[in-house]
């Protein structure tokens, strides 16, 4: 993910509206980037299919975003 303000808090879900992972970005550098492993929340590899990302950053607003995985 880039471009992200220096706090946000990033939530992965499935289509079907299933949390996947939960990324708590904080940087107090101007980099706004943060990483996925493409790891669930148990550490098994996620499927390969369409996802969702909600970005929230206090005091910026919400954001959300539809990505795909291709392996």
């Amino acid at each position: 993910f880039e471009n992200l303000p220096p706090k946000c808090t990033i939530k992965i879900f499935t289509i079907s509206g299933e949390l996947v992972k939960t990324i708590e970005h904080n940087s107090n550098l101007q980099s706004g980037k943060a990483y996925w492993n493409l790891l669930n929340k148990d550490g098994f590899s996620v499927a390969y299919g369409l996802y969702l990302a909600h970005i929230d950053a206090p005091g910026i607003g919400k954001k959300v975003i539809k990505f795909a995985i291709i392996k």
